[in-house]
Order: C-alpha cells, then structure tokens, then sequence
C-alpha cells in the first residue's frame, strides 16, 4: 500500500499503526471537547448566564477532577511497567 510497508521496520505492521491512528484520533476529539466546554464557559460568562460563584465552583471542580486524574494514573502507570507480559 503505497510503499509504506517497505519505509517502516518489520516490527511496525499495519495493526500498529491504525491503533495510533486510533489513539490519535481519540486524543483529537478529547481535546475539542475540552476546548468546547471551556468555551462554552468562556461565552456562558461573558453573557452572564452564569455567576461568578457557579464558575468558581465549576473551575475547581475541573481542577480537582484533573488533579485526581493524575493521582490515579500514576499507580497505574508504575503498576503496568512492572508487570511482564
């Protein structure tokens, strides 16, 4: 398919290379939802839908959720390289 199996090592196979597509693709639409919502609250404050002391309470949520996310991965993360396939 167009050379590329040649230009690419025998451990890269076709497998490999739609999962990181896959994951590519995965991380592009997590980031417009993540740029989505914060416009969203971005224009939701500008037009004062939302008051001051729900967007705090929102931006520390978003904070807390973040900084929960890391707390978990790394375990995780130190967990799956000591395993051995």
């Amino acid at each position: 398919m167009f050379g590329l199996e040649s230009a690419l090592s025998q451990r890269v196979t076709k497998t490999t290379l739609y999962r990181v597509v896959g994951w590519g693709l995965r991380c592009y639409v997590a980031s417009l939802l993540i740029v989505g919502s914060y416009s969203l609250l971005w224009t939701l404050e500008l037009a004062g839908v939302v008051s001051e002391t729900w967007l705090s309470v929102i931006w520390t949520a978003i904070a807390a959720m973040g900084a929960l996310f890391l707390v978990l991965l790394l375990p995780l993360f130190y967990s799956s390289q000591s395993t051995k396939w």
